[in-house]
């Protein structure tokens, strides 16, 4: 076993952390392979452990603001929950309030006031005695998040009818704040081989979310905010094809 090493350079312009970890399990070149190893250290880099990193890189336009997830009574496809897309594309704009559906149409959720502390995070994990390495650059943060004067509750309807993946359901999650960066550049070593990847268009790293209680008109009727432990709500890390799932309580009373 490697020497658990961690170094933590700092300046205005950048932020870098290299870390002497295991990476035995380092299958492929593969960014769904290196990306399962790399998650927790932008967990708490970037989203400082109060944010969730998104479970797959290669899934990021799953994960942007307002986007919705319901959970599955049993696994789909390996997955706990099911993606919905974006609010607008499930709401009742009949029922909703006029004013939030032409907001919710214009997409406009940048937070022109967030400014992260560093330009740049370089975050490099490598295992030397077998000469393994994932390295991931994320340069340009910026922020989207449903503002504090929008209230969601009482004035957006669900299409019920519309999307049956909503039918009888008691609640949505939906995401309402996304750290996103502009560019990033990730890379796997494997011994003497490596691969590079350029990744673009201000890609979702880590997210929050909320529980919103859905009425059986579809109207949201209130909300709660979601932590890992207070909700068992869990991202599953054991496998490079993890996905969101919901622990069961005596699982969490073993942690």
């Amino acid at each position: 076993m490697p020497k658990k090493l961690k170094v933590v350079v700092k300046s205005l312009y950048s932020h870098e952390i290299r870390k002497d970890v295991s990476l035995e399990n380092l299958k492929s070149l593969k960014l769904e392979d290196a990306w399962p190893f790399i998650r927790e250290e932008i967990e708490t880099e970037i989203g400082s452990s109060q944010l969730v990193c998104i479970p797959h890189i290669t899934e990021a336009d799953l994960y942007n603001v307002t986007s919705l997830f319901v959970p599955n009574e049993k696994p789909t496809n390996g997955k706990m929950f099911t993606p919905l897309g974006e609010l607008k594309m499930n709401i009742n704009t009949a029922k909703s309030d006029p004013h939030y559906v032409s907001w919710l149409n214009e997409s406009d959720f940048q937070d022109t006031s967030f400014k992260f502390p560093h330009e740049s995070v370089k975050i490099t994990l490598q295992d030397e005695s077998i000469k393994n390495k994932v390295r991931v650059i994320m340069v340009g943060f910026t922020r989207t998040i449903i503002p504090n004067d929008k209230d969601l509750v009482s004035n957006i309807y669900l299409d019920v009818d519309k999307h049956k993946e909503l039918q009888g359901k008691k609640s949505v999650y939906m995401i309402t704040n996304v750290l996103m960066a502009k560019t990033i550049e990730f890379r796997v070593t494997r011994g003497t081989s490596s691969r590079i990847f350029h990744l673009g268009n201000a890609s979702p790293l880590v997210f929050g979310l909320d529980e919103f209680m859905i009425g059986d008109d579809g109207k949201l009727i209130s909300k709660q905010p979601v932590t890992i432990k207070s909700k068992f709500l869990h991202w599953q890390r054991l496998h490079p094809s993890d996905q969101l799932y919901i622990a069961e309580k005596d699982a969490e009373s073993e942690e």
